[in-house]
């Protein structure tokens, strides 16, 4: 069982307030500062939230009868798993109230190893460096691609939660990178730090390093993917709209659901203008 020193070297590790871990934990901030002083007998859940969350931040708390450690992972590379859980946990980083404390989010792409001959868009991975105030978490072992709608989806989801929460934090680079998964951790986020980054300003700036801004959105809208088959006009009238607004202030919103055949929708919003409120 973790103990009330090793919380507490956890937590000046990663630089968090008491406030901020018992946020992350969903514990009251009274309970935290009473484990942390050693007063009460503290539920196993309430430890067992509180080691999770400092899990989360890259910390690993071990104790046995002799010793008790505390260790913080500077370094982390989430292994690939499926692209969906996968930006969820790229959200929960990037998520105000994360014991990460993003600093800097870079977006880059790197050529995948494993595609053969086809369009660039099916051999590119999305990948994302995420520099935190303590600790950096590289994303480059997941398929993260837009090659496909549900794929573009979860690009857009995580490009919509960086340009939210982080704007002034983005940077990306201007060319393509051989596959970086091939070079260990302790070698690839140097690798990465040492190029030259470029501010982000809008996701088209990225996204035109290896594909075609434009005619993506251009397909989107075009999708006939309402029922009443009036998707394209809406997207075309609606595209001629963003294209005279401002680049720099867009953003971008492409959420897909297709709950049942009759709740089928894509939407794709670029800094579409706000609807006016209801009368």
């Amino acid at each position: 069982m973790i103990t009330a020193a090793q919380i507490r070297a956890g937590r000046a590790l990663i630089n968090a307030k008491q406030s901020e871990l018992a946020k992350a934990a969903g514990i009251s901030l009274a309970t935290l500062n009473n484990i942390e002083r050693g007063v009460g007998d503290p539920r196993y859940s309430t430890l067992e939230a509180i080691e999770r969350a400092l899990g989360e931040a890259g910390v690993r708390l071990e104790n046995d009868r002799a010793t008790e450690s505390v260790i913080l992972r500077r370094l982390t590379r989430p292994d690939a798993f499926d692209t969906f859980f996968a930006s969820e946990r790229v959200l929960e980083v990037l998520r105000p109230g994360s014991l990460t404390k993003v600093a800097k989010v870079l977006f880059f792409a790197r050529w995948n190893r494993d595609g053969v001959g086809g369009e660039d868009a099916d051999r590119v991975r999305v990948c994302l460096l995420i520099e935190g105030e303590a600790r950096a978490v590289l994303f480059d072992q997941v398929g993260f691609s837009v090659a496909a709608t549900s794929r573009v989806a979860e690009v857009a989801g995580m490009m919509v939660a960086a340009f939210a929460f982080h704007r002034d934090k983005l940077f990306y680079l201007d060319q393509v990178l051989e596959d970086t998964t091939v070079a260990a951790l302790e070698e690839a986020v140097p690798r990465l730090r040492s190029l030259p980054w470029q501010k982000l300003d809008h996701p088209a700036a990225f996204f035109d390093v290896f594909d075609d801004w434009e005619g993506r959105l251009m397909a989107f809208a075009e999708r006939p993917c309402l029922s009443d088959g009036g998707a394209g006009q809406a997207g075309r009238a609606a595209w001629e709209r963003l294209k005279a607004r401002s680049r720099a202030r867009a953003t971008v919103a492409i959420r897909t659901a297709c709950r049942s055949p009759s709740k089928t929708w894509c939407s794709t919003a670029i800094g579409a203008p706000r609807r006016p409120a209801a009368r």
